[in-house]
């Protein structure tokens, strides 16, 4: 396996990697953008931000893993007071905001891993583990002793995973409901201290 720096051509994978990580949330901010463009689907909108040199959800800020291909990606960035949420608000959330909850669950001043996914048939190989090491081996050379991400508390054998790495559950927040989004319940701010 080779772990290399994201590049413009990788956007699609990304986008699609994104996509499965995030459970349809990305699908449906995606999905809100694409419709003032022409002829663009949501996921043709995520390929386009992610084969940008411009912004957090950018190539730049991804890893991919590689087996014969693209197996594997990680997106992370830092989280500062300059990027982060200005509009989060605790719970209970409004009917329809279906970002607020992630927005809420924001750790400020940490290096955030916005996203970390491997395809079905190659997990359980210890990519997501070694692209979640190389993460935070970044953000400790980026001066971030705290690392952060969210995780669908549904999901416990990611929660387990994560745990597995030193992340503990911090926070909680229910997720808001709606078609689009693949799980219910609770998501988690997950956090690991590096120093």
């Amino acid at each position: 396996m080779n772990i290399r720096s994201a590049t413009a051509d990788d956007g699609p994978f990304i986008a699609q990697m994104i996509e499965l990580s995030s459970d349809g949330v990305a699908s449906l901010e995606w999905q809100e953008a694409s419709e003032r463009q022409e002829d663009v689907t949501p996921l043709d909108f995520g390929s386009q931000l992610y084969s940008s040199s411009e912004g957090d959800y950018s190539y730049r800020n991804c890893r991919i893993a590689e087996i014969d291909g693209p197996v594997g990606m990680l997106l992370s960035f830092p989280l500062t007071e300059e990027n982060m949420c200005v509009d989060a608000m605790p719970p209970p959330f409004e009917p329809g905001d279906y970002l607020a909850p992630f927005k809420y669950l924001e750790a400020k001043d940490s290096w955030y891993i916005c996203g970390v996914a491997v395809r079905p048939e190659y997990r359980k190989f210890g990519i997501a583990t070694q692209l979640m090491k190389q993460s935070m081996a970044q953000g400790k050379v980026n001066g971030y002793d705290n690392c952060s991400l969210v995780a669908m508390c549904e999901k416990q054998w990611l929660i387990e995973f994560y745990e597995s790495l030193g992340f503990r559950v911090t926070k909680t927040a229910p997720i808001v409901e709606h078609p689009g989004i693949r799980v219910s319940g609770l998501a988690a701010l997950m956090e690991r201290q590096t120093s």
